[in-house]
């Protein structure tokens, strides 16, 4: 009995915290998305200012032909647009 009660004490050592890495910063295709319809929806409700414009509308480009290219988004045809078949 005297050998369980040495075995007991051998397996039960103290808990230590080891600090773990915080986990990296992801960004997502979604995020991206996310932040496409952000720029469009300033657009819209006029939050942009003039000196602005050109700085946040190349941005929207860029930002949209990788979307884009990644299969994220699709460019819609406008309404008006649609082939005689």
């Amino acid at each position: 009995m005297a050998d369980e009660t040495t075995q007991d004490q051998e397996l039960s050592t103290p808990a230590v915290d080891v600090p773990q890495a915080p986990a990296a910063p992801s960004l997502q295709l979604t995020d991206l998305v996310l932040a496409l319809q952000v720029i469009q929806a300033s657009a819209q409700r006029g939050s942009v200012r003039v000196d602005e414009m050109s700085t946040v509308g190349g941005l929207y480009d860029r930002l949209f032909a990788f979307l884009e290219a990644q299969g994220a988004i699709t460019r819609q045809a406008p309404a008006g647009d649609t082939p005689n078949a």
